[in-house]
């Protein structure tokens, strides 16, 4: 099975991920001090560490997580649902949604009644 390698910055930030010879060798070790930074192991099926690592994401060492950024600057991070939450709950009906952050809620952007095309 190949390993991947994701290297983190200061702010534990994903800057690049590598695939790693496959040679029993530790190189989660030997890249974290061949380049100074800490290194994480992830998996392209996402099996450990909720998701297979982006550059972009950060990793939460207290939850073991990869998590992609906020969506919103409203949002939170539920770190035991390992996603960012918005503030007010998405409406559970058969409508489709997207969020407004200007107005902080829900805002109907498709309805399956309105056919192929939004309200006139």
């Amino acid at each position: 099975m190949s390993i991947y390698i994701a290297f983190l910055d200061a702010n534990n930030e994903v800057t690049q991920i590598v695939k790693s010879p496959d040679d029993g060798q530790d190189w989660v070790s030997i890249y974290a001090e061949r380049h100074g930074c800490t290194c994480i192991e992830t998996a392209k099926d996402g099996s450990i560490r909720n998701k297979y690592a982006d550059v972009g994401d950060t990793y939460y060492a207290d939850v073991d997580a990869f998590i992609e950024p906020s969506p919103f600057p409203s949002w939170t991070l539920n770190k035991s649902e390992k996603r960012w939450d918005p503030p007010v709950p998405m409406p559970d009906d058969e409508l489709f949604y997207k969020w407004d952050e200007d107005r902080g809620n829900w805002q109907i952007y498709w309805d399956p009644l309105w056919g192929d095309g939004l309200p006139k």
